[in-house]
């Protein structure tokens, strides 16, 4: 037997068959379980009047709980992404974007079943960055996985990796729904490193989204790949299309301002 504290402070001891039930439900690593059945049994002045069925269920709602935390958390340390940021924390901002339309088309993620790619555009420290993660955040706390790369690792990585690890690494894109790259267009692309980002976007084109920021305007994320590059209007018609979705964002940098987010770890 073991002796416990319930909520109300008063000490409760567990009998030899609630501690054999929490041992088996830990056994099946079912922690949700566990944590409401340990409750359950340090309070059971709290359920003498709930039925075995109430009991079950709210079992059954901890440990669901329980599931979605752990994919949440897995989710985000396959990320990439440094920090955790909110799409609760966006108000309209007429003067530097997003307005309520963007916001709620971010929020509501229809587009990713639809496969449509979003552009975040705007000069440095408006808010890319922070709010592509933002949207990715969203995204993991509705169970899609999410991977975040900064365009100058991809381009280091399609350009040094052996083919038979390159093919690996394309294929293991293909498990997330969304991919974001940070800062396309910085640095253009060498041919070498064109044929590969082509071979990932072509693989990945129809099962999920892509979410790009860039200080490029929309109509310029050409310019980011050689003009002699003979898969130039392939790759682009993968990666740019009339159904994407446009967001600039105005304004000065926020960095260093009272109103940058900074972001959980």
């Amino acid at each position: 037997m073991a002796v416990v504290k319930s909520n109300t402070g008063e000490k409760t001891v567990l009998l030899n068959e609630q501690e054999e039930i929490l041992e088996k439900a830990r056994f099946c690593k079912l922690s949700g379980i566990v944590d409401e059945l340990h409750y359950q049994f340090s309070n059971p002045k709290l359920y003498q009047d709930c039925s075995f069925e109430q009991r079950i269920s709210s079992c059954l709602e901890s440990q669901i709980n329980a599931n979605r935390n752990a994919l949440f958390n897995t989710n985000f340390k396959k990320s990439r992404m440094s920090k955790k940021y909110y799409l609760s924390n966006y108000t309209e901002s007429n003067e530097r974007g997003p307005n309520s339309k963007d916001i709620q088309f971010l929020r509501e993620l229809n587009f990713i079943d639809s496969a449509i790619n979003i552009v975040i555009n705007g000069a440095t420290g408006t808010g890319k960055t922070v709010l592509a993660m933002a949207t990715g955040m969203e995204a993991i706390k509705h169970g899609h996985p999410v991977i975040f790369y900064r365009m100058s690792d991809l381009i280091m990585i399609m350009e040094t990796k052996e083919p038979a690890a390159f093919v690996r690494f394309r294929d293991y894109l293909k498990k997330f729904h969304i991919l974001i790259l940070d800062d396309y267009g910085l640095e253009r692309l060498s041919e070498y490193a064109v044929i590969r980002f082509y071979d990932i976007l072509d693989c990945l084109y129809g099962n999920g989204s892509i979410i790009i920021t860039t200080q490029l305007r929309h109509n310029s994320l050409k310019t980011a790949i050689p003009e002699k590059c003979t898969i130039r209007e392939a790759l682009m018609d993968r990666l740019q299309r009339p159904s994407d979705r446009v967001i600039t964002l105005n304004g000065k940098s926020w960095r260093g301002s009272t109103g940058e987010f900074k972001g959980d770890k």
